[in-house]
């Protein structure tokens, strides 16, 4: 008789605790990159809001190196029960086809909650580089193959790739010359270290207001309210798009009502007033996505760089 009311107590216990209310306790946001980088702040404000709403503290960890691994790799090998959480970038998709090991698997690992910030991309010129549209561009490309260099924030990233694509759509060549980071390879466009740069229109945009770069083109699916007149590369290359962003993502195996609940309070978050013009301000479009959504682009970004990659010839890292 004891035995069993032991055992029914158990039960009772175990089904109290499987209903706990999620979330009930303090939540872990990892962010891949080191304090006071581009990704933290975007990271500090979303983790402010949902602890406001949750009604509990959303700490960010910030676990840097090895090209976000680190962070992503904790992410993954973490109680799939929604406390533990990361905040990935686009890297994770090139990163995917790039690396010839990680210690996890991009499409396998993670379940996709929701997007949260896009990041627009542009291709801008010094003054002196004798193109100012993107026919002139290729049109001397095509003239001179080789004859115009562009640098990018390093190899291997989003914006090399982006590079890369062009170059391969449009059937032209010119040099990449990778920087360590964005800054430096904006900088070199100003100098006139190369001819073309390419980054966020966020890092660009004082540069072109005060004549040092010139815009060529935006790298978005269509042309950027805030400058329509900078034509997309899409409307020459249909099916050119290239952008950085930012997004939620949990272990593998999150249960659905957990994962349901993060899409709709990043939805929400996203949706303020006061997030969008405080995402604006760091150069960041405010989005979400259903996880389907998220899980579906991730999918189809790997496909496309990794064709990128393998036909721009780019080695894997080991």
């Amino acid at each position: 008789m004891m035995i069993r009311m032991l055992l029914l107590a158990l039960c009772v216990f175990s089904s109290a605790a499987s209903a706990a209310p999620f979330p009930s306790r303090p939540i872990n946001l990892i962010v891949p990159y080191p304090p006071g980088g581009a990704v933290d702040p975007i990271a500090r404000l979303y983790a402010e809001k949902i602890t406001q709403h949750w009604g509990v503290p959303v700490i960010v960890l910030n676990r840097p190196g090895a090209g976000t691994t680190i962070g992503l790799n904790q992410a993954a090998k973490a109680e799939p029960d929604g406390y533990t959480v990361v905040l990935a970038t686009a890297s994770i998709t090139s990163n995917a086809p790039l690396y010839k090991s990680l210690p996890y698997d991009t499409r396998k690992d993670f379940t996709y909650l929701s997007m949260a910030g896009m990041i627009p991309l542009a291709i801008a010129a010094n003054p002196r580089t004798p193109v100012n549209t993107l026919d002139e561009l290729i049109a001397q490309l095509k003239k001179k193959p080789g004859s115009l260099t562009y640098s990018s924030s390093g190899n291997g990233t989003i914006i090399h790739l982006g590079g890369e694509l062009l170059k391969s759509l449009a059937g032209v060549d010119m040099v990449h010359v990778p920087y360590k980071g964005s800054g430096p390879s904006v900088m070199a466009g100003v100098a006139g270290e190369v001819d073309l740069t390419f980054d966020s229109v966020f890092l660009m945009n004082p540069q072109v207001e005060t004549g040092k770069l010139k815009y060529i083109a935006v790298a978005s699916e269509k042309r950027l309210k805030s400058l329509p007149q900078v034509p997309a590369v899409s409307e020459k290359y249909p099916g050119y798009f290239v952008t950085s962003w930012v997004g939620f993502m949990g272990p593998a195996g999150m249960p659905q009502d957990v994962a349901r609940a993060w899409a709709d309070e990043v939805a929400r978050v996203a949706a303020l007033p006061d997030v969008r013009d405080r995402l604006a301000a760091l150069g960041v479009e405010s989005v979400s996505s259903t996880p389907r959504e998220f899980s579906t682009f991730v999918d189809s970004e790997i496909a496309k760089w990794e064709k990128v990659i393998e036909e721009a010839g780019i080695p894997q890292v080991q």
